[in-house]
């Protein structure tokens, strides 16, 4: 059943005195970036439950649960847009990443009238998942009014889901704090009031790409500033690769390709077999003890090549992270 209670109004409904007094394109350039610096401010206040974020992103995707995300118009496909990326930059397989977005697939394209104040039909989209506790759902409504997203994260709440909410709203009440996160982003009042597609869409999306870039650090996704779990998918990701394994190799460009195609494009366990100058299946359990962190295994290079640890004590060595 829909709740009924409505929230607060948003403070991106209300006009913004500035952008009232706009009357030329000239004017309308030099407010969006007196904006700037708003969006700016919206994220610096958000970083300590963005890192926590990351940490529940983190904690999901090294696990066995799926994230999933709940939009309606411009918040949906901001996290549809997001999560296709994650295939090709992290390798996360599409059925442990499934954005929802009021009104389905055609709300991509267009507007779909009354989808978001469908709240029934955000509960039906986190049933029809079958959303559990090992899984983390995501909710972004920048108005906080959404009721497909409101329903859609307390059923997932009620089924023992990890929820999150995005939001520019700070009056909006109704998410359950205590055993959720809540990501506030003040962007106020948008140059064309009520337009969400502005700043609050641009602080949104900033703080996506933060959140799960973050979380892809913390699982060992990324090393010194390298998508070294990417998808080796055309020519030029199959340069960046040989680019990314012979730098932090030191091995020519030749060996590179040869290292890439001997661990069928899994850059890590490359990278480990040119480190060590070892076979496939001792780089794989040296990788496997450390859980997948390059840096890890970094450390302890000097200890680690040359010899015949066992399983077990390349776990005792690296500390599996």
């Amino acid at each position: 059943m829909n709740h009924t209670q409505n929230d607060p109004d948003s403070p991106t409904e209300e006009v913004d005195p500035g952008a009232s007094k706009i009357n030329s394109a000239e004017a309308c350039w030099n407010h969006f970036e007196e904006q700037e610096s708003k969006v700016s401010d919206a994220l610096s206040s958000c970083r300590e439950s963005a890192v926590e974020a990351s940490r529940w992103w983190a904690q999901t995707l090294g696990g066995t649960g799926r994230i999933i995300g709940l939009g309606a118009g411009t918040s949906g496909r901001l996290i549809q847009l997001e999560m296709a990326e994650w295939g090709p930059t992290f390798s996360v397989e599409e059925d442990r990443r499934r954005a929802l977005i009021a009104g389905g697939v055609e709300a991509l394209t267009r507007a779909v009238e009354g989808a978001e104040d469908d709240g029934l039909a955000g509960r039906s989209a986190i049933q029809d998942c079958e959303v559990g506790e090992s899984d983390l759902v995501l909710g972004i409504s920048a108005s906080g009014a959404a009721a497909y997203v409101r329903e859609g994260l307390l059923e997932a709440e009620q089924r023992g889901a990890r929820v999150m909410l995005m939001t520019s709203n700070p009056r909006s009440d109704w998410f359950p704090v205590k055993r959720g996160l809540r990501l506030l982003l003040e962007t106020g009042s948008e140059t064309v009031a009520g337009s969400t597609r502005l700043g609050a869409a641009t602080a949104t999306h900033r703080l996506l790409h933060r959140i799960s870039t973050m979380g892809a650090l913390r699982l060992g996704w990324i090393y010194r500033g390298r998508m070294i779990r990417m998808q080796v998918t055309n020519e030029k990701l199959g340069r960046r690769a040989q680019t990314i394994v012979s730098d932090l190799t030191n091995l020519s460009n030749d060996r590179a390709i040869e290292l890439i195609s001997r661990a069928e494009n899994d850059l890590r366990l490359a990278i480990v077999t040119g480190w060590l100058s070892c076979n496939l299946n001792f780089a794989q359990e040296v990788l496997n003890a450390s859980n997948g962190h390059l840096g890890v295994i970094e450390e302890h290079l000097e200890s680690i090549k040359g010899s015949s640890l066992s399983p077990e004590e390349l776990a005792a060595l690296l500390g599996k992270p």
